[in-house]
């Protein structure tokens, strides 16, 4: 009996990233439909994967463990016999634990210095298609055959976790349709402002028959100050579990908010979006996914600035975001109900 190949992918992180990893995932999964394959990420991430119809087990690392704690888990991974190792990450980390694996390996090569170029001296070298799942693909060419049309990310939620879903917003008051908003992000400068997030809630209110949920975590504080500003929504911010965010997510007609890591997971989940990048750009993979999706962004000369936008600006105000209209927004959100 020919026994079946064992892949590892690794993505440790982080929500967006792992999102957009699915893509290569199931190029892999259409290569070797027979085999077995293994998903490595940060144990907070587990549930985004969780039902993925391409992944036959999850493996979690705890990042708190140390040094020592990191070599005992590479001796665990050597010792699961892969055939392939797929190193989606190319860190520290995922190095260490690659290290001295006698299997094939193959390890994406990220852009740094045409990112250098980019941030510093606005050059940009970058390939006019360069997209992360491109990126992502590249560690594949030359071991996977595919074709230039990338599948899209994809993450999947059950019927009895859209019931609970339901229920949620139910309990709240809400039994049609909704828009979902996710304004926070990992770092302040590529959040909107909380004041023109209240108009477009507004405007939105006014404008369709769409109620508004807003999704977040406990540390998203921008999710409290639109909520000071308008109360017309429905705040669900620090009071769901990423698999319930997800559950509500697949049941909106659309989402807006930020470059974040819920916002591609919409997208994964097959809802269109409207994302306002401010620092973060395409040029660099930044963006949506879905042709029903559509980026929001303004063009002044000093972005994109980072890759993640963690760089504080260094401008009087923070053009990028400041150029943004609260009508650009809006038309973009209303456009994507009628897609």
């Amino acid at each position: 009996m020919t026994r079946h190949r064992k892949i590892l992918i690794i993505r440790f992180s982080s929500i967006g990233d792992i999102v957009i990893a699915t893509s290569p995932l199931q190029t892999v999964r259409q290569a070797f439909p027979g085999s077995e394959i293994h998903f490595m990420t940060l144990d907070r991430y587990v549930p985004l994967l969780e039902c993925h119809p391409g992944i036959d087990r999850i493996i979690s690392f705890d990042p708190t463990t140390g040094f020592i704690g990191l070599l005992h888990f590479k001796n665990y991974v050597q010792s699961n016999g892969y055939d392939q190792v797929y190193d989606l990450h190319n860190s520290l980390r995922s190095r260490i634990i690659c290290r001295g694996l006698t299997t094939e390996l193959s390890r994406v090569e990220k852009p740094r210095m045409s990112r250098f170029l980019l941030f510093q001296f606005h050059w940009n070298t970058f390939e006019k298609d360069f997209s992360t799942s491109a990126m992502y693909h590249e560690c594949l060419s030359g071991i996977l055959e595919f074709d230039n049309k990338l599948p899209p990310p994809k993450l999947t939620v059950t019927r009895a976790e859209q019931t609970v879903a339901r229920r949620m917003l139910e309990s709240h008051g809400l039994r049609n349709s909704f828009i979902v908003l996710i304004p926070g992000a990992a770092w302040a400068q590529k959040q909107w402002f909380a004041d023109r997030y209240a108009a477009v809630v507004e405007k939105l209110s006014h404008n369709t028959d769409r109620t508004v949920v807003m999704l977040g975590s406990k540390n998203d504080s921008i999710c409290g100050e639109i909520l000071k500003l308008n109360r017309d929504l429905i705040d669900l911010a620090g009071k769901t579990s990423l698999r319930d965010a997800l559950s509500v997510i697949s049941l909106a007609d659309a989402a807006f908010g930020s470059d974040t890591g819920l916002i591609h997971a919409a997208e994964a989940l097959g809802v269109p979006v409207s994302m306002i990048l401010g620092p973060t750009s395409t040029e660099t993979g930044a963006g949506v996914s879905l042709a029903r999706s559509e980026n929001i962004s303004s063009d002044v000369w000093c972005r994109p600035c980072s890759q993640n936008g963690k760089n504080p600006c260094y401008r009087s105000r923070q053009f990028c975001m400041d150029q943004i209209s609260i009508e650009s927004v809006t038309s973009s959100i209303t456009k994507r109900l009628l897609v």
